[in-house]
């Protein structure tokens, strides 16, 4: 486990890949508090936060950062991380509306999360038809 809790970890992918432009950010807070049965990953932006997606007018990309972030509790625990007991709060994920979708969203979200986790080292980002994190081979 992380040293302290709770322990935040932003992630900002902005990259152009054959012309075309992605962008996703996300921000997480990793906190000890998922009890069983309950998801491990929580929306937690204002509803008033107009710097960040929301639910209502943007759910894909809501939907992405949360998968991502589970993705990266999973990667989390494929390197030995303990994470049962954790909890991951979505705090921002910014708007950027000319270059947004939704695999640089989830990718931001996983960093985000495994950054949080001091695991950035162990993971690195990839593009196979969408941009996804894997563990580092070695």
């Amino acid at each position: 486990m992380v040293g302290t809790m709770p322990a935040e970890g932003e992630f900002t992918l902005q990259r152009q890949k054959n012309g075309r432009g992605y962008y996703g950010n996300v921000t997480v807070r990793v906190r000890s508090g998922a009890g069983s049965g309950e998801p491990p990953v929580v929306w937690s932006v204002p509803e008033d936060d107009r710097t960040s997606i929301q639910p209502r007018t943007d759910a894909e990309y809501v939907d992405a950062a949360i998968a991502g972030a589970g993705d990266g509790m999973e990667l989390a625990r494929d390197c030995g991380r303990e994470v049962d007991g954790l909890l991951v709060e979505i705090v921002h994920a910014q708007v950027q509306l000319t270059d947004i979708e939704e695999s640089a969203m989830r990718a931001a979200a996983a960093m985000a999360v495994t950054g949080a986790l001091g695991l950035r080292d162990e993971v690195e980002l990839g593009f196979d038809a969408g941009w996804v994190v894997h563990r580092r081979a070695g």
